[in-house]
């Protein structure tokens, strides 16, 4: 029971504040509202007599009808309480007597639990919140600040301190006090110890005479015979107390067995929690070990690739020199015969003697006519070879590849590849073979490709490639046939959707195999050669 507050603040001290307040009735009507309402059950209540059966009456007696009813008898004993504390879960509202707050239950078992630790930091040498053990509040001080108690009545088990007690617990004040033995508080707190250690019973509180042996479930208290029977209890669902102890027990031993195994689990799932936390740095130093060693691969094939290239080139150098020397020495040697033929000729012109010159000079002029229609294409007045190298190189595949080159989750999550994209421009036939080339789909992790071709009639597809490569070419095929091939990628999660199927014509040719069997199929696609 807690929270909040409810009621008016009449007739109390400056000391009562916080959830004690006064409920005193302005008149009967409205308290016998408020009351009926704080008790539903109460209209249904008989007019009990020591020798009622208990049973409910839900129309009395004709005889009863000057009777008071029962919400007055409950109103008038209800007048003298001044002060209650309203629950602000369930809203019921505890009406406190004289006691105040003190008047509320005490939780035995958090007391017992209590002073089992204290009794534990005591034998430890140790200290309760920096104060010691022997030091008892007073139980009367309404104040945040309690003071120590000074003294306890034996009768009473309340401990006073010195102003409390002559406020509210002084005999010369109260004749009615006159009995009542104050003790030591250190040998009260034994004497209250050895009370609730050897008291096995609970009395009544409104029956001091009754012992606890019931237990009602609907306001969750212990309670005796008569309020069972007689008291608001009544029609409440009321249980055994021991039954429902062991009731109450079993339920919350089952529940803690549940919650300890849970515990235990947790506790398990902490303890691999931190070992893989420890195992991260040394995982971590091998993967980076694993992308150096990738990443180093990678530098190392386009270094032997640098080599080959820059091999082709020193090639095409050496091919293009040699030819142009070639060139030079056969126009050299051209160029110094014809340069002979003219100085010979020059030197024929000069022979002033007519027989002489007439005898050499129709196979002169013939020679040089023959010279001069074949200088052109014997000097090749063009080069043989372009000193430019027209050959470029294309890296922009790889660059992008290169850019693009990330992690991909190689765990349970990972998820099938895509749909691989064969390439029609990379695709051809050549004789009885096709050529089929794809590329996977951008961001899938693919372990292999299968390739399927049909039998050239449209029938079913079979397997003719499994690998990583991304081009095949399939030999001995049929002539002048049209194969439909597809092609699909998996990994270690699935398979993906086949690609779209592309369609390949076997050139022209004359087929000498029987086409009414199929038995050359089965050893078909053996030959398979990986471009």
């Amino acid at each position: 029971m807690g929270g909040s507050a409810s009621g008016g603040c009449n007739g109390g001290s400056d000391a009562d504040s916080g959830t004690v307040l006064s409920d005193r009735a302005s008149s009967s009507s409205s308290s016998s509202t408020n009351l009926l309402l704080d008790f539903p059950d109460i209209d249904k209540l008989s007019i009990v007599s020591e020798t009622d059966s208990g049973v409910i009456c839900n129309s009395r007696p004709s005889s009863y009808v000057g009777t008071s009813s029962v919400a007055n008898i409950f109103l008038q004993s209800l007048q003298s309480c001044t002060y209650g504390i309203k629950c602000s879960v369930c809203e019921r509202l505890v009406f406190l007597d004289e006691n105040g707050a003190l008047s509320l239950p005490t939780n035995r078992v958090l007391e017992a639990i209590v002073q089992k630790y204290q009794k534990q930091m005591a034998a430890n040498g140790g200290t309760l919140s920096g104060r010691s053990k022997a030091e008892i509040k007073c139980e009367r001080c309404l104040s945040a600040d309690k003071r120590a108690a000074t003294s306890m009545c034996e009768q009473c088990e309340v401990f006073f301190c010195d102003i409390c007690r002559s406020q509210c617990h002084d005999p010369a004040q109260d004749p009615s006090l006159a009995g009542h033995n104050l003790v030591d508080p250190a040998q009260g707190d034994v004497i209250l110890r050895y009370k609730r250690k050897n008291s096995r019973e609970h009395k009544c509180p409104e029956h001091s005479r009754e012992t606890l042996t019931m237990f009602c479930v609907s306001c969750r208290l212990p309670v005796c015979g008569p309020c069972a029977q007689d008291g608001r209890h009544m029609t409440h669902d009321v249980q055994m107390l021991p039954a429902m102890c062991k009731s109450q027990k079993s339920e919350l031993s089952h529940s803690l067995q549940s919650l300890s195994e849970k515990a235990k689990s947790g506790t398990e799932f902490i303890q691999r929690l931190k070992k893989m936390a420890d195992s991260v740095s040394g995982n971590c130093a091998e993967f980076e070990k694993t992308v150096v060693s990738q990443c180093d691969a990678l530098i190392e094939v386009i270094k032997q690739r640098k080599a080959e290239l820059l091999e082709n080139v020193a090639e095409e150098k050496d091919m293009k020199v040699r030819t142009l020397k070639e060139q030079v020495s056969d126009c050299t040697a051209l160029l110094q015969r014809t340069t002979g033929l003219l100085q010979f000729c020059i030197e024929v012109l000069k022979e002033s003697d007519a027989p002489s010159f007439l005898q050499v000079s129709a196979g002169l002029v013939s020679r040089v006519a023959t010279a001069d229609a074949n200088f052109n294409k014997e000097m090749e007045l063009a080069p043989r070879v372009s000193p430019e190298f027209e050959l470029t190189i294309d890296n922009s595949a790889a660059i992008h590849a290169i850019e693009n080159m990330s992690f991909f989750q190689m765990k349970d999550g990972i998820i099938a590849p895509g749909q691989p994209v064969i390439i029609p421009e990379e695709c051809s036939c050549e004789g009885n073979s096709v050529t089929i080339a794809w590329a996977p789909q951008m961001g899938c992790v693919v372990e292999a490709y299968t390739l399927e071709l049909d039998d050239g009639h449209n029938g079913d597809f079979r397997v003719v490639y499994v690998g990583r490569e991304m081009i095949c070419t399939v030999d001995g095929l049929h002539f002048n046939k049209i194969y439909n091939a597809r092609v699909k990628a998996h990994n270690h999660s699935g398979e993906s959707d086949y690609s779209e199927i592309i369609s390949l014509q076997t050139a022209e040719g004359r087929d000498v195999r029987d086409l009414s069997s199929f038995d050359w199929y089965e050893g078909l696609f053996k030959g398979l050669s990986k471009v």
